[in-house]
C-alpha cells in the first residue's frame, strides 16, 4: 500500500509533466506525452483497448527498457499521421488520448527514480511489485488527468474571472483541451484534495456543481453520482444534490418545473429556489439556483454535461 506522501509524489511528478508538455495554447499533445515518458505508441489488433508494455530493459536497468503503449485498432482505427499532426484544432479522439495518459501513468510504477522520486519500501520484491502495480492501477483515473489538463492551462483559463462559468464556458474548455466530460469533471475534483486549491476562490467556480446525465428512452434524464463535481460557500449545497451524491436521480423524479429538459420538456435551463444545506442538515436555509444542460440530441443513453449555480449569493 502507497503512503499518502507517496501518491501526492506521483501526483505532483504528472502535474510537472503536464505542464512541461502542453503548447503554448495549452493543449497537450500525445506525440509531446509520449516522448517525454520516452514512449512509443502502437496501433495493433487487441484483446483489450490498451495496454503498455515494455522492452529490452528490467526493472533493475530502467534505462534500457523501451516503453510501448499499445493500442486496439479496432477500437482505435487511426493512421500513424494522426499522431504526429494532433493539435489542438485535430485532436484524437478524446477517449483515444485518456487511455494514451492512463497507460503512461501505469509506467511510473516501474521507473520511479527516473522522475525523481522513490518510495519508502523496496519494491524489488515480486510481491511488492505486484501490489504497487495494483495500487497505481486504482489510482490511475486520478492521475491521468492531471497530464491532460495541466495546472497552468486551468490557471490561464480560471484565473481573473469574477463571473460564474456558463455551461457554454464548461463546453469550450473541455473541447479545447481535447478531454471527455468525466477527465474535465475529474481534474476540477482534484482541486479539492491539492495543497494549493486557491482556484477554488475563483469567481468562475464559486457556488456552483457540474456533472453529467444521460438520457433515458422515456425521454426524461438521469443524473449520475460520479463524477459530480461542487464548490458552494460553507458547504451549503442544493439538497438534491446530497441525493444524488448516494445514487443515480431520474430526473422525472425532482421537483424541477416539468417544462425543465432533465423532466421531459423542451427548456434547456431552469432557475427556482430550493432548500440547501450540509450533508448532515440538508433543508438548513433557501437559495435560488439555475440549473442548465447541453445541449444535445435526446438519444437513449447519450451523456451530457449540466451545470447547477447559485443565483442570489
Amino acid at each position: 500500500m502507497l503512503a499518502p506522501s507517496e501518491l501526492e509524489q506521483i501526483a505532483k511528478v504528472c502535474t510537472a509533466i503536464g505542464n512541461e508538455v502542453a503548447d503554448e495554447s495549452g493543449f497537450v499533445p500525445m506525440r509531446s506525452l509520449l516522448s517525454r515518458f520516452q514512449a512509443r505508441l502502437l496501433v495493433r489488433p487487441l484483446l483489450v483497448e490498451g495496454m503498455l508494455a515494455s522492452e529490452h530493459g528490467t526493472i533493475d536497468h530502467p534505462e534500457a527498457t523501451r516503453w510501448t503503449v499499445l493500442v486496439d485498432q479496432e477500437t482505435y482505427p487511426i493512421p500513424d499521421s494522426s499522431v504526429k499532426e494532433e493539435s489542438q484544432s485535430s485532436p484524437l479522439p478524446n477517449r483515444l488520448r485518456n487511455t494514451i495518459a492512463h497507460e503512461l501513468v501505469h509506467s511510473l510504477a516501474f521507473r520511479s527514480t527516473e522522475f525523481g522520486f522513490r518510495f519508502k519500501n523496496n519494491i524489488d520484491e515480486k510481491d511488492r511489485l505486484a501490489d504497487l502495480v495494483k495500487v497505481i492501477e486504482r489510482e490511475t483515473e486520478r492521475f491521468s488527468p492531471l497530464l491532460l489538463l495541466p495546472e497552468q492551462t486551468l490557471r490561464r483559463f480560471l484565473e481573473g474571472r469574477t463571473e460564474q462559468l456558463s455551461i457554454d464556458d464548461l463546453l469550450r474548455a473541455r473541447q479545447i483541451a481535447g478531454i471527455s466530460r468525466y477527465v474535465f469533471i475529474r481534474r476540477l475534483m482534484l482541486l479539492q484534495s491539492a495543497q494549493d486549491n486557491r482556484l477554488l476562490d475563483s469567481g468562475a467556480l464559486r457556488n456552483l456543481a457540474i456533472g453529467i446525465g444521460r438520457w433515458s428512452n422515456q425521454g426524461y434524464a438521469i443524473l449520475r453520482s460520479w463524477p459530480l463535481f461542487t464548490n458552494f460557500h460553507r458547504n451549503i449545497v442544493p439538497a438534491f444534490l446530497h441525493s444524488l451524491v448516494k445514487s443515480d436521480i431520474p430526473g422525472n423524479q425532482l421537483s424541477f418545473d416539468p417544462s425543465f429538459a432533465m423532466c421531459g420538456g423542451p427548456e434547456k435551463a431552469v432557475r427556482f429556489r430550493t432548500d440547501a444545506g450540509t450533508q448532515a442538515v440538508p433543508n438548513a436555509e433557501k437559495f435560488v439556483i439555475q440549473v442548465s444542460i447541453e445541449e444535445r440530441k435526446r438519444d437513449k443513453d447519450r451523456e451530457f454535461c449540466f451545470l447547477v449555480e447559485r443565483q442570489d449569493s
